[in-house]
């Protein structure tokens, strides 16, 4: 329209002569006009960065707070370019010059940390945290990239590198200390999930590694306590689990110490407490929680039963030491059991000697006294045809359990599961026999858990003393 309307001008208003090339004239510039306002359209757009004032306080100066040396140079180039980012300068062109620093120093990371911010403005998330990964995992303490890492992944949802981001610089940054109060609550919460999963898995290792992860971020037994509150409980239990899953005893006690500090009216970690007292050794201290408990818990079977075991150990622990001592034994021997049944058991430690088998091998033996009182009753077996009593030689499960139930078969009182006319011919009992009649009469669970083959440890032997002299009205 508007080269239409010139033309038209000109026919008016020129002669002729000159209409022709005027037109030719005209027509080409208004050509060159129209070119060059569709170049003009179609020109990039040049971007310039906004930065939401929400935040600004992610965009830190990426310079002063590098850990690293680098030239003066560098840096001013960075900090210029970080400048004009803030002022809201051309994308294209700051990123440009740090491309340029990085290739004249490539471990200058303050240089790919203001490219981050770029991406961080651009809303490219996941750019952001493919730049500043490596580097947070190789400078863990440097500001300006964790705290822009730890928002770039709380805004892509990924909010456990974002609370391990804002972590690690919690004690320096006020604003990474809120977003750590406000994240923690759900990463624990996530991550006790994998934590349980792994362990309900048998993956003790991997569980291992993420318990150790949870207690640096929030705390627990063995933490450092400078920036942290009270440990979570969630924590110290799942803490305990691993120390019960390897069998550290030490380790579980000094949690459920912890646990019973936090939470004084926990009945189930003072049980446990007391449990663990009496595995490790303190009998008087599980003795004294496990009767408070039975204070209110009187009808409690399983919890009277401890009561009765930890009064027999006590009782134990004031017998002379190398008694006491055989509790801790992995493993007894022959001499030890009969040290056991002379010690806790009256009707072995005062009968009369009589006419004992034989043994020649107890003759020089440092607890010949005991073994002889045991040889007298015939309690324990003696090799009839070499006359040894061997008396270092490992006592089995069959054999500590043929002991005890012939000390019922010598005693006064009458036993349903020992009918008199049994009695005689204990000794003759076959290994299936046996197992039978001392699930029978309550020594074992069940014949199941005879095990005749098996060495018996000395905690083992305690408890078969403690239930045999329970029936034998002795304890």
């Amino acid at each position: 329209m508007l080269v239409g309307g010139v033309v038209k001008v000109m026919k008016r208003r020129l002669p002729a002569g000159q209409r022709s090339l005027s037109f030719l004239l005209l027509s080409f510039l208004l050509l060159s006009f129209v070119l060059a306002l569709g170049c003009s359209t179609s020109a990039p757009v040049i971007l310039r960065p906004h930065i939401p004032v929400a935040e600004e306080g992610f965009l830190l100066d990426p310079v002063s707070g590098f850990p690293l040396s680098a030239s003066p140079e560098l840096e001013q180039r960075v900090r210029s370019a970080y400048a004009v980012l803030r002022d809201g300068g051309e994308i294209v062109g700051i990123n440009a010059a740090m491309d340029e620093v990085l290739e004249s120093d490539p471990g200058f990371h303050a240089a790919r940390v203001v490219q981050a911010q770029l991406a961080f403005i651009a809303e490219d998330y996941q750019a952001v945290q493919e730049l500043l990964l490596p580097i947070a995992g190789e400078l863990p303490e440097y500001l300006a990239c964790q705290i822009l890492l730890g928002r770039a992944a709380e805004l892509a949802e990924n909010q456990e590198v974002a609370f391990r981001a804002y972590r690690s610089i919690q004690a320096s940054s006020s604003i990474a200390g809120e977003r750590v109060l406000e994240l923690a609550p759900k990463v624990i919460e996530v991550s006790l999930e994998a934590f349980y999963e792994a362990l309900d898995r048998g993956r003790l290792g991997e569980a291992e590694i993420l318990l150790n992860e949870l207690v640096a971020w929030a705390g627990g037994v063995g933490a450092p306590q400078e920036d942290l509150g009270p440990p979570d409980l969630r924590i110290l239990e799942a803490q305990r689990e691993v120390a019960n899953g390897r069998g550290d005893l030490e380790a579980e006690m000094t949690v459920v110490q912890e646990l019973v500090a936090r939470d004084p009216y926990n009945e189930t970690w003072e049980e446990r407490l007391a449990d663990l007292e009496l595995e490790t050794g303190d009998v008087r201290g599980a003795l004294a929680r496990y009767e408070r408990l039975a204070e209110t818990r009187a009808d409690d079977v399983s919890l009277m039963e401890k009561v009765a075991r930890a009064k027999f150990l006590w009782r134990l622990e004031l017998l002379p030491d190398h008694v006491a001592g055989l509790r801790t034994r992995g493993e007894l021997n022959r001499a030890d059991f009969a040290v056991l049944l002379y010690w806790l058991v009256p009707e072995v430690r005062y009968a009369t000697v009589d006419n004992p088998p034989i043994a020649t091998d107890i003759l020089d033996h440092p607890r010949h006294e005991e073994i002889l009182r045991v040889m007298n009753l015939r309690l324990i077996e003696v090799d009839q045809t070499l006359h040894r009593f061997s008396p270092e030689k490992s006592m089995t499960r069959i054999l500590a359990l043929r002991a005890l139930i012939g000390l019922m078969g010598i005693s006064e009182k009458s036993f349903t599961c020992l009918p008199e006319n049994e009695r005689r011919s204990l000794a003759s009992l076959g290994q299936g026999a046996l197992c039978r009649k001392a699930a029978s009469c309550g020594l074992i669970p069940e014949t199941a858990d005879c095990l005749p083959g098996a060495a018996i440890s000395g905690d083992e032997s305690l408890e078969l003393f403690r239930q045999t002299l329970d029936l034998l009205g002795s304890t």
